[in-house]
């Protein structure tokens, strides 16, 4: 090997050592969020009427109707990845719609705020219903039926809320 080869590949090794410390050093700190989006529809659906919000809803809501009031949401995927989602340590909340018309939340924990996920979801028809299809790195999986956003006073976390004292599934929520 010659001098100007060497040169190259401890060039090389150098940046190879330091991209592989800086990712390390990058879980520890989190300089730049790595955590990513990822949505797409089948059977006909638009993609471009998907809209993904990331906010904090309370599951001691009177109904879900009271998610679609919170004015602190940040929009994480509006019919393409806007970048701008960060999961932190904790409740993560989303709030998925699909043509103004469906809607499903959901919630994911986070047990170390370095951590970086990558959400893949799916809005897709079936049997003339549309349904939400999640896999999120960490083993969340999951495939639910979407809420009509017409029904979301008659339901809390998805759930129909049982009689008028406000009893969600047997349990007295105040």
């Amino acid at each position: 090997m010659n001098k100007k080869t060497k040169k190259w590949l401890l060039i090389l090794c150098f940046l190879a050592i330091s991209v592989f410390l800086f990712f390390k050093f990058n879980e520890r700190i989190k300089l730049i969020e790595l955590t990513s989006i990822h949505v797409e529809t089948e059977n006909q659906l638009d993609v471009e009427k998907v809209i993904v919000y990331q906010g904090h809803y309370t599951i001691n809501r009177k109904s879900d109707a009271e998610m679609f009031d919170n004015k602190y949401d940040r929009i994480v995927f509006e019919g393409s990845g806007t970048g701008k989602i960060k999961t932190e340590y904790g409740e993560n909340d989303f709030l998925v719609t699909y043509d103004n018309k469906y809607y499903f939340q959901f919630r994911q924990f986070c047990t170390n705020d370095n951590d970086h996920y990558k959400y893949n979801l799916t809005v897709l028809k079936k049997d003339n219903r549309i349904y939400l299809k999640a896999d999120i790195d960490g083993g969340m999986k999951f495939e639910r039926q979407m809420n009509l956003i017409s029904d979301a006073g008659k339901l809390r976390c998805n759930k129909t809320i049982d009689d008028e004292k406000g009893h969600y599934n047997g349990l007295e929520l105040d």
